[in-house]
């Protein structure tokens, strides 16, 4: 009997450790983004979509056999934050990191991950941010999905030019979010022989009082146009103002900081107090069905029982499928090295997008369009 039970004990462990053994490890995506914060609607718009894009591979079986996960961890918006995640996921053996929102902790994170200008260790994929700086030269394993801000400004332009505006302001702050959008715009006017009737630079950390006084500088020009590009924080300091003022016809912000402003404090009813402003667009809308990805991501929404989505979550939805293509190019040698290799080096077909980085590590023709915010606090197109 003393033999038989050691026998049972010895079988039961062999059949654990298989057990254990025919249970693949997962790959693990990481992701420190803005979860709580001013820019919080963005953050959790882009762990939304990650998610999404992980359940689908999952119930298609994963990437090899092995399936991923999805670890995000917040940063309230703060860039040391984004650093000391991006430390831990490195840790944690995360094989790419993505959703990481804004120049600033696009930058820190970066630096993380290629310090002081070393080899990069690990793949960023589609941070949410536009700025020029990070982007030329190309920063090291920094893979950018989304239009520049440049681009965006050139969207802006031609958009307003078609309404037979002649009569522009702008208000950036001293970071590079600021100075991309205002370089970007200057660009684009001086090409259709325009200058801006004012112009003025935020200093960074400023008051709202400093904000306010600068958007009365630029209504008494009488714009026609009011440009933004500044972080959410500003932006709804600037537009109360420039709306108590009756100032310009068209108020637009970029990107990176029209998500954020849509969000509305719980239980708040009566039209959205921004309904009117115009924001530039770095993905389809998450309704239009005609494009082949957001159909994907709308019937991988309808899976999983979740709600219509927004411009965020589609955002980091692709980005996330980028990345499970990249790791099912690499098939059993899926990891860091393998899968930074396959974005330089390869090509990645989407439904309706092909994805090619190339050396300079983004896309040669990124999407943008302009949408409107209505009364309800939805996106027009």
């Amino acid at each position: 009997m003393r033999i038989l039970r050691v026998a049972v004990a010895l079988l039961a462990g062999l059949s654990a450790a298989a057990g254990s053994l025919a249970q693949p490890l997962p790959v693990t995506i990481g992701m420190t983004a803005p979860l709580t914060g001013s820019d919080a609607a963005y953050g959790q718009g882009l762990r939304d979509g990650a998610q999404l894009a992980v359940a689908r591979a999952n119930a298609a079986g994963g990437v090899a056999g092995r399936p991923l996960e999805l670890l995000a961890l917040d940063d309230g918006g703060d860039p040391q934050r984004a650093a000391a995640n991006a430390r831990q996921l490195l840790q944690r053996g995360a094989v790419a990191l993505t959703g990481v929102q804004g120049a600033r902790a696009t930058d820190a994170v970066a630096g993380v991950l290629a310090p002081q200008g070393a080899e990069a260790v690990v793949a960023l994929v589609a941070p949410a941010t536009g700025a020029a700086v990070l982007r030329d030269p190309p920063r090291p394993g920094v893979f950018h999905l989304r239009a520049s801000v440049a681009d965006e400004a050139s969207a802006a332009v031609l958009h307003l030019d078609t309404l037979g505006l002649t009569r522009y302001a702008l208000l950036a702050q001293a970071d590079a979010l600021g100075d991309s959008g205002r370089d970007g715009m200057m660009f684009e006017l001086t090409r259709i022989a325009i200058r801006p009737v004012a112009s003025e630079r935020l200093a960074a950390g400023a008051a709202a009082a400093d904000v306010q006084r600068l958007v009365a500088k630029l209504c008494a020009s009488e714009p026609e146009a009011l440009i933004l590009a500044v972080d959410a924080g500003v932006a709804s300091t600037a537009l109360a103002a420039a709306r108590a003022q009756r100032c310009a016809r068209h108020l637009l912000v970029f990107s990176e900081t029209g998500a954020a402003l849509v969000a509305r404090p719980p239980g708040a009813t009566g039209p959205h107090p921004l309904a009117g402003l115009l924001v530039t667009q770095v993905v389809p809308h998450p309704n239009q069905l005609q494009h082949p990805l957001v159909a994907e991501y709308q019937r991988a929404r309808t899976a999983q029982g979740a709600a219509p989505g927004s411009h965020a979550s589609l955002e980091a939805y692709i980005a996330t499928r980028v990345i499970q293509e990249a790791l099912r190019v690499c098939g059993r040698e899926a990891g860091r090295a393998c899968l930074l290799q396959s974005l330089v080096s390869r090509g990645f077909e989407l439904p309706g997008l092909k994805v090619q980085f190339g050396s300079a590590q983004r896309l040669l023709r990124p999407f943008v369009e302009i949408t409107m915010l209505d009364g309800e606090g939805r996106f027009r197109h």
